[in-house]
């Protein structure tokens, strides 16, 4: 068995990052893997040497096509004995027209989380769940440690992710600040990108949000009566992010929807508990069926709305038919002072990094190896 790879897999981003640590699965388990990329953007993102040196196979002799790619870029092939398409959403209630002529011309769809198995598998597509995969050795080192003066002795909630609707950050800023106030040492940090925004264009916009929500809070007169909120928009390589996760005490990430969300998987493998919605990608990682905040994370229950993107990259996949998730903000608060109050950085390391483990490369790639036999 040889397999053709194809993918977005040099724009950066999670979905990016993803087919990276699908290719380099393959690789590890001994799958004959070659990989080809498909630009999207005229971005320049520097990519494992081990992955350039899989683009350079022949692809004549391949048996397996895997596309990892938006889903209105999917097609059809004759060439390959197995055609698969790895798919990723998050939203719920999948439009039909956009998505599912394109899932239809492949013999197997695959998605990283069950909800997204059962919503494609009502549309009668042949669907299997294949996690997403990452290198667990980066979440065992140790990191240069970052300088942030005004967090110096406080427990820190932070951020990392896209500055976009579907984050949900108005709902983290409101959240903190409606549970913690300036008696109590506690900090928040939002470490956002945008793509098409510099460093400062997007802290203006950030800033602008930060304010809006506390004004709309209503709790003091000034807004400066507020904990101040550290944001940090300038371009962070994955060193300074993994120093960032080590940095941090908490992770909070209550979003409309992650196919996975590999921060809070980064959070959780360094020990920092993230708090996330329950539904979509968190789910197949945070151990918490008990409905209590652990080691592992929190999940926050909540209810379905209609998706109303109004900034996504790519309109084609937010059409206004699809539903998102809506965290519940109690739930946010209840679990931000759970672990405010209950710190035991050893405790949640040693618990993540062994959850952790279960995604990495050779089990990952072991799941993938028997998904291609079947």
């Amino acid at each position: 068995m040889k397999v053709l790879f194809i993918g977005h897999y040099k724009e950066g981003g999670g979905w990016s990052n993803a087919s990276v640590d699908f290719i380099l699965a393959m690789d590890r388990c001994g799958i004959d893997v070659v990989c080809r990329d498909i630009k999207l953007t005229n971005k320049v993102v520097d990519v494992p040497k081990r992955v350039l040196e899989l683009e350079k196979g022949d692809t004549t002799d391949c048996t397996v096509c895997i596309q990892h790619v938006l889903p209105h870029h999917i097609v059809g092939s004759d060439k390959f004995a197995k055609n698969i398409a790895y798919v990723e959403a998050e939203t719920f209630d999948i439009d039909p027209l956009s998505w599912v002529e394109h899932l239809k011309m492949v013999d197997e769809v695959w998605v990283p989380n069950r909800e997204m198995r059962d919503s494609l598998f009502l549309l009668g597509l042949n669907v299997k769940v294949v996690n997403h995969t990452h290198d667990i050795s980066k979440y065992e080192k140790d990191y240069p440690p970052i300088n942030i003066p005004q967090c110096d002795g406080r427990f820190k909630f932070y951020f990392i992710g896209g500055f976009d609707d579907r984050k949900n950050i108005e709902s983290i800023i409101r959240c903190f600040h409606s549970e913690f106030d300036k008696s109590e040492q506690v900090s928040l940090i939002l470490k956002v990108n945008r793509f098409g925004m510099d460093a400062n264009q997007l802290r203006v916009h950030v800033d602008q949000m930060i304010s809006r929500v506390k004004t709309s809070l209503r709790m003091y007169p000034d807004i400066q009566d507020y904990i101040k909120d550290i944001v940090i928009s300038e371009h962070a390589t994955e060193d300074n992010v993994y120093a960032l996760h080590q940095h941090g005490d908490c992770f909070i990430a209550p979003s409309h929807g992650e196919a996975w969300s590999i921060p809070a998987f980064e959070a959780m493998a360094f020990g920092k508990t993230p708090i996330c919605s329950r539904f979509g990608g968190p789910p197949e990682f945070i151990d918490n069926e008990t409905r209590k905040a652990n080691g592992k994370g929190a999940l926050i229950d909540g209810v379905f709305s209609i998706c109303n993107s109004r900034d996504a990259a790519f309109p084609e996949m937010f059409t206004g038919r699809e539903m998102w998730f809506q965290p519940c903000e109690m739930q946010i608060k209840k679990a931000m002072r759970f672990y405010y109050e209950n710190r035991q950085p050893d405790l949640y390391k040693r618990q993540g990094l062994e959850r952790a483990k279960e995604f990495s490369y050779e089990n990952i790639g072991i799941l993938i190896k028997e998904k291609l036999s079947e």
